[in-house]
């Protein structure tokens, strides 16, 4: 029986089919050849990395070491943490059994229960940490848990070195600050890194304090994590279980080397706390030349639990509050510049100015005060009597004189930006609110005595000490005075700056004269429970009056310097809106802060 030939019709449709299924399945295998090799690590219109994104799906990562700088005390001490041993947990297949009895031995080792630790580590979908559920902290090991760890050489588990950025008791926290997670401040402002992959919308970044203002240094040039690979039924893969990836650079990560010293600050947190400080804010700085010895900011604040609707992550060092008395200081000087009061003359104090429902705290008066008097008694009726002779415009000239308006904390251009200010969100001081009248004689009254719209930041306050001390010259406060590579070679320093708006300060007489008159205030006036004080101190009072509603609240400012013979430093404390009838805490405070300092310098010499 003979076979049918094919038509040539029949052939050319053959041939077609041919054609068209060698040309789909060279298409294909060119898709799979472009997808595999030639745009593994591009693909689509959305740039997926297909090799990376492979590895991703059986690479579980942990960060153990965000990578950032150190931040130091001016000695050269660790004010951020350093690293501990902790346990992380990986996630693995159910199929692969542990030993229970093994389990109770680890619980054992970590004192807790294995309750406790099934539940933490049973259905774990990414790495752990022991210790940090519910966003705690982690677990520190010593070297017998190390030991006896490894020992179970259980499949899940492994004690590695890891950050402890923000240590139980750490100090300086608001000045510090914290770092989060900010997308949206990492597309504004670090684009460029994003798009080089350098950073990731959920890379942590300095959410406020020399965190947020440093960020640009201390971000560093990777992290140190720990990866764990798995297949896809969660099963170890052998060969590939743990693996440490870290950059390898030995300049980095780099030093922030603050102005700071460890041991006062810490000293005079502690005495906050042990006076029950419950808000406000100290400052210290180093009178030779206005560096920011201590910074002190109260409530607390724990920088792994930020809540940014609580306020008390925020630096009130640097906020502005009113600053009632102190602020007399700078009438005081306006008055002795130019020259409308002779220093014999007095002013007859009866308790009440007679009009505007002004008054004196001393409700029975103080009777004739000279302005030197009236100074150390901190009498109101004399200030009110003064500022008559004042105009607004010599006030406001005289507060920008002394920097109580003006934002002091050092700024400047360096190598990798065009403008640094090392302090986060510093406060302007205020001397009129926008629609206050400026000239209104009631007004100018309550604004001599530091209250109406006054405000200061506790900075401030220390800082126009700082300028006295200097015979009127204004100093830019320092917190950082350089950044230095691991190795310790100096990649970027910050000279001591003044305050050079080209304009004249107060002179060197009257900046003399006021510093006398503080030394009254201790010796004659309102500050005379600091005289048994390890120093010979003087300073300026003030009790601002707050309104918050029908509530009354006051501040409770102290500022001054000491020693008197030869001053070292310059301090400001306020203790915010304290109940009228609470006793005063700003003197025993400051009290307490210049003898930390004392004792400091006697240990040092």
């Amino acid at each position: 029986m003979r076979e049918r030939q094919l038509s040539a019709a029949e052939k050319r449709r053959m041939f077609i089919i041919l054609i068209i299924i060698l040309i789909v399945f060279i298409g294909i295998v060119s898709k799979l050849f472009w997808i595999q090799v030639a745009a593994s690590e591009n693909y689509s219109s959305r740039g997926v990395n297909l090799v990376k994104n492979s590895v991703l799906q059986r690479q579980k990562a942990l960060v153990l070491d965000s990578g950032r700088g150190e931040i130091l005390d001016r000695h050269m001490q660790p004010l951020t943490g350093g690293t501990i041993k902790a346990l992380v947990a990986f996630p693995i297949s159910k199929s692969i059994k542990v030993d229970r009895r093994q389990i109770d031995q680890l619980a054992h080792i970590l004192r807790t229960s294995s309750e406790a630790w099934l539940a933490f580590s049973s259905n774990m979908k990414d790495p752990g940490v022991w210790g940090t559920s519910g966003g705690g902290k982690p677990v520190a090991l010593c070297k017998q848990q190390e030991e006896q760890i490894n020992g179970l050489q259980l499949p899940n588990v492994k004690v590695v070195e890891i950050e402890d950025r923000y240590p139980i008791g750490m100090i300086a926290r608001q000045l510090i600050g914290f770092i989060g997670q900010n997308p949206d401040r990492v597309m504004q402002e670090y684009s460029a890194e994003l798009e080089r992959g350098k950073l990731s919308l959920t890379s942590k970044i300095g959410g406020s304090g020399l965190e947020k203002t440093f960020d640009f240094w201390l971000r560093g040039v990777g992290e140190t994590s720990i990866s764990y690979f798995t297949d896809a039924t969660k099963k170890p893969l052998p060969g590939l279980d743990a693996r440490m990836i870290a950059p390898d650079n030995v300049f980095y990560p780099l030093k922030l080397v603050t102005t700071l010293d460890l041991t006062v600050q810490q000293q005079i947190e502690l005495l906050m706390d042990k006076l029950q400080i419950r808000e406000g804010a100290v400052v210290v700085q180093d009178a030779a030349q206005g560096d920011i010895v201590a910074m002190a900011s109260r409530p607390n604040f724990d920088p792994l639990q930020v809540n940014l609707s609580n306020n008390n992550w925020s630096n009130f060092a640097l906020k502005a509050t009113a600053p009632g008395s102190i602020f007399k200081t700078v009438v005081a000087a306006a008055a002795l510049d130019e020259k409308v009061v002779d220093l014999k003359e007095t002013f007859n104090c009866e308790g009440a100015l007679g009009k505007y429902g002004f008054t004196c705290w001393r409700r029975d008066g103080h009777g004739p005060l000279t302005l030197e008097e009236g100074y150390a008694q901190s009498c109101n009726i004399v200030f009110a009597n003064v500022m008559q002779r004042l105009t607004s415009a010599q006030l406001e000239s005289y507060a920008h004189k002394l920097g109580v308006l003006d934002e002091v904390g050092w700024s400047g251009k360096t190598d990798a930006k065009e403008l640094l200010r090392q302090l986060d969100s510093e406060d302007n001081g205020q001397l009129f609110a926008a629609h206050t009248p400026h000239d209104d004689e009631g007004v100018l009254m309550q604004t001599a005595i530091g209250q109406r719209d006054v405000m200061m930041t506790p900075l401030q306050a220390s800082n126009m000490i700082v300028t006295l001390l200097h015979d009127g010259n204004r100093f830019s406060p320092r917190v950082v005075q350089e950044i230095r590579y691991q190795t310790d070679r100096v990649m970027e320093a910050f000279p001591v700056k003044k305050l050079d708006d080209g304009k004249k300060g107060v002179s060197a007489a009257t900046s003399r004269k006021l510093l006398s008159w503080m030394q009254e205030v201790v010796t004659d006036g309102t500050g005379q429970a600091l005289k048994g004080a390890k120093w010979k101190l003087a300073g300026k009072s003030g009790t601002a009056q707050l309104k918050y509603g029908k509530q009354e609240k006051v501040n409770q400012w102290f500022v001054g310097y000491g020693p008197v013979q030869s001053p070292k430093y310059a301090v400001s404390v306020v203790i915010k809106n304290t109940d009228p009838i609470e006793s005063n805490k700003a003197i025993p405070l400051f009290k307490g802060i210049m003898d930390i300092l004392a004792e400091s310098l006697n240990r040092r010499q």
